[in-house]
């Protein structure tokens, strides 16, 4: 008997322990950078293009004089406010979604759109979807290819990457006469990539040399950060090239990953370590 308490002792101090450093990371991790993605910013680009940043993945409002189309609808309550922002807007004018992947932080507003078409990449199934999104989320349409709309003096274009690379299933968004890229979380400014399930480090790089040369490409939306210009294409590239390097040249491993020590991250899922493991995986195959 005095043996099975001891070893129920040392359980419990065993799972204490976990609960502790779990909530640490938590509190000095997770914490911060969920609240750093709830905040929320307003950009008129232009008459008829609204930026939303934060509050999930950076959203956009393009409007013409029959459509309305909304890349992201974001989560919680964020999604509300953006969704209210888009029926004002809109009036009664049909509402078009496109999602540039299937996490939620990006697709949490979709059953606000009830009736209106929702675009996603064709790769995903219905089961899967509704497992992460919920069945109120489901798209109307998967796009496997290439899908051209015109919207006023302007072309937008969305593609499906059509390998994996964020996920299996990645969709971006071109807008020809303002020379904008969406690029969803294929494309982040300043924090660090989560690779995960079907997600493929080198498919982030067939990516960034595919859109570059396909596309004008001037300015930026990610889907994570900061707009900017072309550089946010050409830094998170070099990211992946230094964490590809890292996880074939540990002498080089530490330095290469402290370059990108102020990125965003969350350890052991969002970290240059986690990209290099990523990196690591695909080459033992």
């Amino acid at each position: 008997m005095k043996k099975f308490k001891k070893v129920f002792k040392w359980i419990g101090i065993i799972l204490l322990f976990f609960v502790i450093v779990a909530a640490s990371l938590y509190m000095i991790y997770l914490r911060p950078f969920m609240q750093k993605m709830k905040v929320v910013t307003n950009s008129n680009y232009d008459k008829e293009l609204t930026l939303v940043l934060g509050g999930g993945g950076n959203s956009a409002i393009l409007t013409s004089d029959s459509l309305v189309i909304v890349i992201d609808t974001k989560m919680d309550d964020a999604a509300k406010n953006l969704y209210e922002k888009v029926k004002k807007l809109a009036g009664t004018k049909p509402i078009l979604v496109i999602n540039t992947h299937i996490h939620p932080d990006h697709t949490g507003g979709n059953k606000y759109y009830p009736g209106s078409t929702i675009i996603a990449g064709g790769d995903y199934t219905k089961e899967q979807w509704t497992k992460e999104d919920g069945k109120e989320s489901l798209p109307t349409e998967w796009l496997k290819g290439r899908k051209d709309i015109r919207m006023g003096d302007d072309t937008v274009t969305l593609f499906n990457l059509g390998r994996n690379a964020h996920t299996e299933s990645d969709i971006m968004v071109y807008l020809h006469k303002r020379k904008i890229l969406f690029g969803g979380d294929v494309i982040l400014n300043k924090q660090n990539a989560i690779i995960m399930g079907k997600g493929d480090p080198e498919g982030y790089l067939w990516a960034f040399d595919y859109v570059t040369k396909e596309f004008d490409v001037e300015h930026v939306v990610p889907g994570h950060g900061a707009v900017g210009g072309k550089e946010v294409i050409e830094a998170f590239k070099q990211y992946f090239n230094d964490m590809k390097l890292a996880a074939t040249d540990e002498s080089q491993e530490n330095a290469l990953e402290a370059k990108y020590k102020d990125w965003n991250a969350i350890p052991i899922v969002m970290s240059p370590a986690a990209t290099v493991k990523a990196f690591k995986k695909e080459l033992k195959k």
